[in-house]
């Protein structure tokens, strides 16, 4: 969320932001008690309301990916496949 943060990500590097629909987010922040922001008497219209305070600044990211209730690597995968994209096939070892 911070500029300057954003700043340097752009100059050193490549920012992907793995973006989650609310139901998802929801779900997931359930799981764990360990979420200051979201330990109140609403928690649902917190979350929206940090998703509509932070997703406009996420959507700055030089790649986006959707999020969802999927195996790590499935997301992983995309993630590689749209560097590969971007970039080109990456360098593999013999």
């Amino acid at each position: 969320m911070h500029a300057e943060t954003r700043l340097r990500i752009a100059e050193r590097g490549l920012s992907v932001w793995l973006k989650a629909d609310f139901d998802v987010l929801m779900r997931r922040v359930r799981k764990r008690s360990n979420r200051p922001l979201l330990s109140n008497p609403d928690p649902e219209g917190t979350l929206r309301r940090l998703i509509d305070q932070r997703y406009p600044v996420y959507a700055l990211a030089d790649e986006t990916i959707q999020s969802r209730d999927v195996p790590h690597e499935v997301i992983v995968g995309e993630i590689i496949a749209r560097l590969a994209e971007r970039f080109g096939p990456l360098a593999t070892s013999p």
